[in-house]
């Protein structure tokens, strides 16, 4: 009903005298109380991440960098709700500096120190009131000890990490269970794209700058942002109505080269594999080198090129350094595990007991070379301890059964008698006395082996590899809109950039980042992490956690979907792969030690949380059977979308929908520090073969 000025200007002068006859003016009754907002929000695993007090809305954010500086500069609005009477608030911000912050458009005063940013707006902000600050700042973003976050790559940038990225970039309430939409103003040098979360929305190009434009409309998580940088080639199309965004970095389409004439030799890329390519030597009275020049791109840590050397017929197996410092005695993650796989390499190797290695085996040290060699670098091995006899060497590349990179090319080789030098030219003997020798005893035969050739006869390129893993996303998205319900974004897609060895995907929303090393693996284990990363933007993305205790909600279901995928695919049902998940980890192995119900801030990534996780689910899948099941992750994903989760939540959900007590089954999988047993289920008592790559194959690379 409207109310005319008159009869307002009535009834404040009624309340105003009645307010007089009480003994005192009605604003000192009234006068809010205001309080500073919490430096945290409240998560147990990271105290200080977050803030209280508000709500962040919406984040604009305008940043410009310079990858010949590394410099950012930034301008960041956030559009806020308090949930408080706030007298001050803080913003995340690490490692940046601060030059001017405004609220509400007043100039307010500030504190900088230890990664927060704490706030004072000119006057209190009431409670449920929108507010809108903002802030300039600049410097050099840092990369986190880890190796994510924001990360300086030769021309631009790469902007992936979880639990902490977003406050290496920009200043933000750091936490998932402060969502908000987002805006993005991109700029760089011209000739380079930036790609950030949700749809295109524009470009423009001045003075040698570039600006992109991007808006992520649905509420996300603030570690799910991204504002990537590379001279990328982007496909941009639609399907089912979804936007879809995929950007590869051009440089992951390029060859090696021969370092010399037309052909080298090329160990080609292949899962599980031992390689050699060996020849007899014959070392001078006087002593002498091998000399070589290879380029390597293997998986860091887990795959390796070394140089075996033996006397011929005899079993004083060892491997030689490079005199130049290319090799080390650092065994990496693959020890004890590829022990299983490559026996021979206890030559070399000597496990511990505690999972850790030594580098000296049964005949000889490990002196060997693991991730991306920046171009060619020259070899040179010590043959003095064969002076006067001959010496059997073997240039080998060993790899485990998951990750691959494009392998290893060798060129120009030069022995200390000239026999057996060689540049592996079309010339009727191509190898020159060198021969492919096979994997030794104890490994599976090689799917391929050691070729001379070009470089069109290599293996395909990182570049080529994930242009068919993403031609694969129309099928996925079918799949997962199948079994989870509509998608929940109005974009996806996905982004490799050219940086070696990130070691790991990330579910960034709409817009998940992989890694060069899996996405230019094997067919399958490319197509297993773009599933899982794909599966998040339901699980993790559009259903966030409310604490990070509960991460399993993201894992585990992102890891079942795998199982999902490869059932539905005729190639392994959920049932064979938890047999095989279950027998892969024995009663005593730590693996069963850590409760992913509460795995600690240290346990977030643990193959447990993932592997467990889905086993979880797998149990929960047969106390209700299918229809309930499907049902239950369906109206799940349905009911919270865009919002946050817990445990507890999924819990009374399933209870809910089953119709079941379902507390002891979820305290003995999520909460049970042991090997929970299990009856009528497990059918096999050693894993099973030939069963496609699962999540903890490729994660423990995090």
């Amino acid at each position: 009903m409207r109310r005319t000025f008159p009869a307002l200007v009535s009834v404040f002068s009624a309340l105003a005298l009645g307010a007089a006859l009480l003994g005192g003016p009605a604003s000192a009754h009234d006068r809010p109380h205001f309080t500073p907002g919490a430096a945290g929000i409240g998560d147990p695993y990271f105290p200080t991440d977050g803030n209280g007090g508000y709500d962040a809305i919406h984040y604009t954010l305008d940043v410009r960098y310079d990858p010949a500086t590394d410099r950012l500069a930034g301008q960041a609005r956030m559009r806020a709700r308090a949930t408080q009477n706030l007298s001050r608030f803080n913003l995340d911000l690490e490692g940046l500096t601060v030059r001017s912050v405004r609220v509400n458009g007043r100039r307010a005063t500030w504190r900088h120190t230890g990664g927060e940013l704490t706030i004072t707006p000119p006057r209190g902000l009431r409670k449920r009131t929108t507010f809108v600050t903002d802030i300039r700042y600049d410097g050099v973003p840092q990369t986190l000890e880890d190796g994510s976050g924001f990360i300086h790559t030769d021309d631009g940038a790469l902007v992936v990490g979880q639990p902490h990225v977003a406050d290496t970039w920009y200043p933000v309430n750091d936490h998932p269970s402060d969502k908000a939409s987002y805006s993005f103003k991109i700029t760089a040098p011209k000739g380079l794209r930036a790609v950030a979360n949700g749809v295109p929305r524009g470009q423009s190009t001045s003075r040698g700058w570039t600006t992109w434009l991007w808006e992520a409309r649905e509420p996300m998580a603030s570690y799910l942002t991204t504002a990537t940088i590379s001279d990328f080639r982007v496909k941009d199309y639609r399907y089912d109505g979804i936007r879809m965004i995929e950007a590869i970095d051009p440089k992951l389409y390029a060859r090696v080269p021969a370092r010399t004439g037309d052909q080298y030799a090329i160990s080609q890329a292949a899962s599980l594999s031992y390689k050699r390519l060996t020849r007899t030597v014959e070392v001078p009275a006087a002593g002498g080198q091998l000399s070589f020049w290879v380029d390597r791109s293997t998986e860091e840590d887990w795959d390796y090129f070394f140089v075996e050397a033996r006397t011929p017929g005899g079993d004083d197996w060892t491997t030689l350094p490079d005199l130049g410092g290319a090799t080390s005695t650092e065994v990496g993650n693959s020890c004890p595990y590829w022990l299983s796989l490559h026996p021979f390499l206890e030559h070399y190797q000597t496990a511990q007991g505690d999972d850790t290695c030594a580098a000296t085996g049964s005949s000889g040290s490990w002196n060997a070379a693991t991730g991306q060699s920046d171009g060619y670098e020259q070899w040179r091995v010590d043959l003095g301890a064969w002076t006067g006899r001959s010496v059997e060497l073997s240039l080998t590349y060993a790899s485990d059964d998951v990750v691959q990179a494009g392998g290893v090319f060798v060129d120009d080789i030069t022995t200390p008698t000239g026999a057996g030098s060689t540049s592996f030219e079309a010339d009727g003997d191509e190898l020159d006395g060198w021969t492919v020798s096979g994997a030794p005893a104890g490994s599976e035969p090689n799917p391929n082996d050691w070729i001379a050739g070009t470089p069109d006869e290599g293996p395909a390129t990182v570049g080529d590899k994930a242009e068919a893993a993403f031609a694969k996303h129309p099928r996925i998205l079918d799949f997962l809109q199948d079994t989870f319900g509509r998608y929940p974004f109005s974009s996806s897609g996905g982004i490799v950039d050219a940086y070696p060895n990130l070691g790991f995907a990330l579910e960034n929303q709409t817009r998940p980042i992989y890694s060069q090393e899996q996405i230019g693996g094997s067919e399958q284990a490319a197509e297993a992490v773009v599933v899982h990363e794909l599966a998040h933007q339901w699980y993790g993305d559009s259903l966030a956690v409310e604490r990070w205790s509960d991460i399993w909600l993201n894992e585990g279901f992102a890891s079942y979907a795998e199982w999902l995928w490869w059932e539905d695919k005729g190639e392994a049902t959920a049932q064979e792969i938890f047999d095989d998940t279950y027998a892969a980890y024995p009663a005593e192995d730590p693996f069963w030690d850590l409760t992913i119900g509460d795995p600690g801030p240290d346990g977030l990534f643990a193959n447990a949380v993932y592997d467990r996780g889905a086993m979880t689910l797998h149990q929960l899948r047969l106390a209700v059977g299918d229809d309930d099941f499907f049902a239950i992750l369906r109206g799940w994903a349905r009911r919270n979308a865009g919002g946050n989760v817990t445990t507890p939540q999924f819990i009374a959900y399933a209870e809910r929908v089953s119709g079941q007590q379902l507390d002891d089954l979820f305290d003995t999988w999520l909460y049970t520090a042991s090997r929970p047993e299990v009856t009528g289920t497990f059918l096999r008592r050693s894993p099973v073969t030939g069963l496609p790559p699962f999540a903890r194959e490729w994660r423990a690379r995090r």
